[in-house]
C-alpha cells in the first residue's frame, strides 16, 4: 500500500512540474467587467428579462432618434420622455421567445407605442435580443424615479442628451416644489 502511495505522489509531483514549466493561457491581468455579456447571461430567459424591465427607469442614447428616458411599469406599460419633447409618450413593453435565423431559441424585449411614429418610437412592435437591449442601456435604476407613470406632459423640455439619470432627477426635484407634478 505504501509503494502505491509513493507512485501516486511521484506521479502528482511530475504532473505539477510539467504544468509549471508549460506556458499558460490563463489571464495574468485583473478581470475586466463585461456588462454586455453579464446582461446577456443574466437575462437570457423570459423571466430574467422581464425582471430587468419591470419597475425600472432607464436612459437610452443609442438608435436612430433622440436620447430617451423610459419608465417601464410592472404591468407592461412604458412611458418615454424624448430629448427635445415635453410630451411623455405611452407605450408597452413585452418579453417574448422566438427563434433566430439558425433556429436557436432567443429571448427578446419588444416595445411599441400605439399611434406614434416619431423620434425612434414606432406603433409596430420593435424587438431586440434581451441581452443586447439591456446591455445597451446607458443607465438603469429601480422605480419611477421621475414620476412618469400616467403622465402625458413633463415639467420641462430636455434640451440635450443628459449625462445620466441623476442630472434629470435633480432638475425635476428642484422644480417639483413649485408645481403640482
Amino acid at each position: 500500500m505504501s509503494s502505491l502511495r509513493s507512485v501516486f505522489a511521484c506521479t502528482l509531483a511530475a504532473l505539477a512540474l510539467v504544468a509549471c514549466s508549460q506556458p499558460s493561457d490563463a489571464p495574468t491581468a485583473p478581470a475586466v467587467a463585461m456588462p454586455g455579456i453579464d446582461y446577456a447571461v443574466e437575462n437570457s430567459t423570459t423571466h430574467g428579462a422581464a425582471r430587468a424591465m419591470r419597475n425600472h427607469t432607464w436612459l437610452w442614447t443609442r438608435g436612430g432618434g433622440p436620447a430617451q428616458i423610459h419608465y417601464s411599469t410592472a404591468d407592461g406599460r412604458d412611458f418615454v420622455w424624448l430629448v427635445g419633447q415635453r410630451r411623455i409618450f405611452q407605450g408597452e413593453w413585452t418579453v417574448q421567445n422566438t427563434s433566430d435565423s439558425s433556429g436557436q431559441q432567443i429571448t427578446q424585449i419588444c416595445l411599441r407605442y400605439p399611434g406614434v411614429n416619431f423620434g425612434g418610437l414606432s406603433a409596430t412592435l420593435t424587438c431586440r435580443p434581451a441581452g443586447t437591449f439591456l446591455g445597451e442601456m446607458q443607465q438603469r435604476e429601480g422605480g419611477d424615479a421621475l414620476q412618469m407613470s400616467g403622465r402625458t406632459q413633463a415639467l420641462f423640455v430636455i434640451d440635450k442628451t443628459p449625462a445620466n439619470l441623476a442630472e434629470i432627477e435633480g432638475r425635476v426635484a428642484s422644480i417639483k416644489g413649485l408645481s403640482n407634478y
